[in-house]
């Protein structure tokens, strides 16, 4: 009965590190981490910059910046979306091959997968040169807008006046608030949403489903089949969305829509204004 039951220690033992070990080797893999800088390779920026020349230059100009006849493409969302992609060019391929004029006449669905490639690079570069982390990047470069200007901008066609006024989301002192010009106007282009339940900033969703009452909170998460939600009480819900109504509402999306708007002399106009409300 000894022999067996030490026959038996020993084998359980066994199958019990065989088990961990298993186990150990089934761990998630680490999730990969996008870059704050993502990497160009040169020798693609470079295709990608000639063609720019050719094809893109007239209208979007040097820097991707914009001209008299062509729009500012930095901050569009499929240059930043690819710029983030793990695989440059998976954003902007698919954008260029649904068709875009170019000023060699070119058809764009016609550029071949290197090319999108070298596009791609040159404009993660471009995106590059405007971070803060970047040596071309400089403050002197930011206080150079019209204040004048900047303010008939805010109360007119910015529609900035529209939630910043004397009684509501007041700026009076804005510039003694903020540590710097720089923050200043990060602050007016990407403002931060903060966070905790009494946030009124939050992205609120409702959410009606086929059948039921509608319910409403703060949005946590959304996927393709659900919307997690947090009550007014602080309750975490996850509702299926097949059949149902989605409506989301941001406080803060009059800022991402003048993102697609607004050009480079406008932002330094509007942050020359700004910077005055001392």
């Amino acid at each position: 009965m000894n022999f067996k039951a030490g026959t038996f220690a020993v084998v359980f033992g066994a199958v019990l590190l065989t088990i961990a070990a298993a186990a150990g080797a089934q761990q998630p893999p680490a999730v990969r981490q996008i870059p704050r800088s993502p990497a160009v390779d040169v020798a693609a920026h470079d295709r990608g910059r000639a063609l720019w020349a050719v094809h893109c230059l007239g209208c979007h100009g040097t820097q991707a910046r914009g001209s008299e006849s062509g729009p500012n493409i930095i901050r569009t969302t499929t240059v930043n979306f690819d710029r983030t992609s793990f695989t440059p060019g998976s954003v902007l391929g698919p954008f260029l091959k649904k068709g875009h004029p170019t000023q060699s006449g070119k058809a764009s669905a016609s550029f071949t997968d290197e090319e999108i490639v070298g596009l791609a690079h040159f404009l993660r570069q471009k995106v590059n040169d405007t971070m803060r982390s970047s040596p071309l990047f400089t403050v002197a470069d930011i206080l150079i807008g019209d204040a004048k200007a900047g303010e008939a901008y805010f109360n007119g066609g910015g529609g900035c006046a529209t939630c910043h006024n004397a009684t509501a989301n007041n700026l009076a002192g804005i510039r003694g608030r903020v540590a710097t010009t720089v923050d200043l106007q990060q602050r007016m282009l990407f403002p931060m949403r903060g966070r905790g339940p009494d946030n009124p900033y939050a992205v609120t969703v409702t959410v009606t489903p086929a059948s039921g009452p509608a319910l409403s909170g703060a949005l946590v998460e959304r996927s393709d089949f659900y919307v997690t939600l947090r009550q007014a009480d602080g309750t975490i819900r996850a509702i299926p969305t097949t059949g149902a109504k989605v409506v989301t509402t941001n406080p803060l999306q009059a800022h991402i829509d003048l993102l697609d708007r607004i050009s480079d002399k406008q932002i330094h106009d509007v942050v020359a204004y700004l910077e005055a409300l001392k």
